[in-house]
């Protein structure tokens, strides 16, 4: 999906959702940028192939397409598992084409070994233990699919938003194929970025919430590890659970907004 013209603003969504959920970005930032807005591969509108359900090919699947749409000076927003994409992207590329990048509410680690201190969950975001992924997994991969994503869903929302959004969401969900999203968060939540976090040398916004299921110290934790950066975290009523952008948009956009005009220049995110 894709709106508007000048600077590239790629939107990048989390695990199983889509484009088209960031519609009230897509409005808003169309009027000063070119705003991009992909489904990755299996997600949304993109082809449902078989293979390479992976973040890391989901990486390779991003800098294909700004290669092949030759981008540069880029802002990169990730939401969750789309800020795990970004990761795996300056791991394998580097900061290549990219000016800066919004990170909102994706931890360092989803999964770690239970001798690990709680201190150390905490600050890198730790939501499961491994017998709660596995568990998730298998119910994805069975024939209550869809009641294990609409459950996974109903933790991240507000109840506000369960009400008024939730059949609209899980329909967007539900476009990646269930045993491509078993295979995909198993992969994802095994994912261990803490090492490569420090290595962002972008300006860099980083969002959490006081209501998200992901640890909010995660984020000031991710903060913390990139020298150009800033963080916000949002309180409840400010739309601070995991989406934040559905919640809370004019919120949302206006901190977004206003980190793209503080780094408005060549070397900047504008």
């Amino acid at each position: 999906m894709e709106s508007g013209s000048g600077s590239p603003l790629l939107l990048l969504p989390g695990w199983s959702q889509t484009a088209a959920m960031f519609y009230h970005q897509l409005d808003v930032f169309g009027g000063s940028h070119r705003v991009l807005a992909l489904d990755h591969r299996g997600h949304g509108e993109s082809g449902k192939i078989d293979h390479g359900y992976r973040v890391s090919t989901l990486a390779i699947d991003l800098r294909h397409f700004i290669l092949g749409l030759n981008l540069d000076q880029i802002t990169l927003l990730g939401h969750s598992m789309g800020a795990a994409v970004i990761f795996s992207y300056f791991e394998q590329f580097g900061s290549d084409r990219i000016k800066g990048i919004i990170l909102d509410d994706q931890p360092a680690a989803l999964t770690l070994d239970d001798e690990t201190s709680n201190q150390v969950k905490k600050e890198a975001g730790v939501i499961f233990t491994l017998e709660q992924l596995t568990a998730i997994c298998d119910a994805l991969r069975g024939d209550g699919s869809m009641n294990a994503t609409r459950e996974m869903l109903a933790g991240m929302l507000s109840e506000r938003l369960i009400a008024e959004s939730m059949e609209w969401i899980l329909t967007e969900n539900l476009k990646l194929p269930r045993k491509h999203a078993a295979t995909l968060l198993w992969d994802c939540a095994l994912a261990d970025w803490r090492k490569v976090i420090p290595q962002i040398d972008v300006p860099t916004l980083v969002i959490g919430g006081k209501a998200s299921v992901v640890p909010w110290e995660s984020q000031q934790w991710n903060h913390e590890q990139i020298d150009r950066s800033e963080c916000k975290i949002l309180e409840a009523e400010q739309g601070g659970y995991h989406f934040a952008f559905l919640e809370m948009p004019d919120r949302f956009n206006a901190i977004i907004g206003a980190f793209l005009a503080t780094h408005r220049s060549s070397n900047g995110c504008g």
